[in-house]
């Protein structure tokens, strides 16, 4: 099996080494190569054996000896009871404990492969959210390069006014001090990228280093429900039912309620089966052999006094299913209450990329354009130009810090989803 998950990812590999690296490409990677995948399987398989060997009964026990042996003589054939003895038992549990036991592992199982399920979504979320924070930030370096492209002309232009005399120096030092902020700010954008791209490679190995594409996956599932939510105000219980961590806590109550039922067999009794046999070497006063003997006991504990035992270990079973129902129902009401908050999260993202995109970004730019021409006729000062640049510059970043903020806002609402 591993040898075919590694074929599959080497040719996945050679694959995105002739096209860029995919935001799908990338969760598949992730998911196949997982470490935290191989302890759930095997922590499920360890349970299953524990489950299969606790549904054993003990092993007999088998007993050698001499029995009535004088003490006089030590002898083995004087005394008519005196027997060398061969004997085997064989203890019983109580009701139904072992199959009960047995069930109670294979739910404990269940429960590891829904924490397996839970772990594959925080995989892609968090590959997501590395992967779009890159994105961010080569959008960001591809804005500020472009400003820093406009700088540069804007730069050339006036050492070529400086040397014919038409401006003062303060201009130029003005603009060469923007071109080194520029460069920082280049700088300091590289710095995270290469910060994000070392953890992504966690994920996906060296690939993390390669281009990655510029399109934007869809999500068309998770605005649809974030749709209907807005229409209908919808409480998200159902959809949160069927999510793994739900699961797990859900699985836990059925192992709860395993124990209890395990708690009851406490009441029964427990029976113990031993057979012996006893071969005499004594004679009778004729010379004839004396007969072997055989020997057979059922012993049977009696669970009378109750209150200090098994009482006190059916209430721990009882409040210990209690326990996982109220964690369940506790946890249900946080997911819901944090999807709800996410979703009104992604709303407010949305209108807020609206007001920059119909708005904030056109003024800035309209009045970066307006204030050269003031420049340019001698009305404004060139300080002014290169502000109004930077704020058009800044606001731009600021909205595409939104629209990503928004993106892997709904990068969590797909987590809820089970996506």
């Amino acid at each position: 099996m591993k040898i075919f998950n590694l074929s599959v990812l080497l040719c996945t590999v050679v694959t995105l080494h002739v096209s860029a690296l995919s935001l799908q490409d990338a969760q598949q990677i992730a998911l196949q190569d997982d470490p935290g995948q191989q302890v759930y399987e095997a922590q499920q398989a360890s349970l299953i054996a524990k489950g299969n060997s606790s549904a054993t009964l003990a092993d007999p026990t088998i007993k050698l000896g001499v029995a009535n042996l004088p003490t006089d003589s030590f002898s083995l054939d004087n005394e008519p009871m005196t027997q060398l003895t061969v004997g085997i038992a064989q203890q019983f549990s109580r009701g139904d404990s072992l199959a009960i036991s047995k069930q109670g592992f294979y739910l404990q199982s269940e429960t590891v492969v829904f924490q397996g399920s839970e772990r594959r979504l925080l995989v892609k979320k968090t590959v997501r959210d590395l992967w779009l924070n890159i994105l961010f930030i080569e959008k960001s370096i591809q804005l500020v390069s472009q400003n820093k492209q406009l700088f540069n002309s804007l730069y050339q232009d006036l050492e070529s006014q400086y040397s014919l005399g038409l401006i003062e120096n303060e201009d130029l030092i003005n603009a060469d001090i923007e071109l080194g902020l520029l460069d920082e700010k280049l700088a300091k954008l590289s710095q995270h990228s290469l910060t994000y791209r070392s953890l992504l490679s966690e994920w996906i190995g060296q690939l993390a280093y390669q281009e990655l594409p510029t399109t934007i996956p869809a999500w068309a599932d998770t605005l649809t429900y974030i749709k209907a939510s807005e229409t209908r105000n919808i409480e998200h219980y159902e959809l949160l039912t069927k999510h793994p961590k739900v699961l797990a806590l859900k699985q836990n109550i059925l192992v709860a309620d395993s124990g209890v039922d395990l708690a009851k067999q406490s009441y029964k009794p427990s029976f113990k089966v031993e057979l012996g046999y006893g071969h005499r070497l004594s004679e009778f006063d004729n010379g004839s052999a004396r007969p072997d003997l055989l020997s057979g006991f059922v012993s049977m504990d009696l669970p009378i006094f109750t209150d200090q035992r098994q009482d006190q270990q059916m209430i721990a079973a009882v409040h210990n299913k209690g326990q996982k129902q109220a964690e369940h129902r506790l946890l249900i009401r946080q997911l819901n209450a944090q999807l709800k908050a996410e979703i009104v999260n992604y709303q407010q993202l949305a209108s807020r990329q609206l007001r920059y995109k119909n708005s904030l970004l056109k003024q800035a730019k309209s009045r970066a354009e307006a204030l050269v021409q003031s420049y340019q006729s001698n009305t404004r000062p060139f300080i002014d130009v290169i502000q109004a640049y930077m704020d058009e510059l800044n606001l731009s970043i600021e909205y595409q810090q939104l629209y990503f903020d928004g993106l892997k806002s709904l990068s969590k609402i797909r987590y809820f989803q089970a996506l």
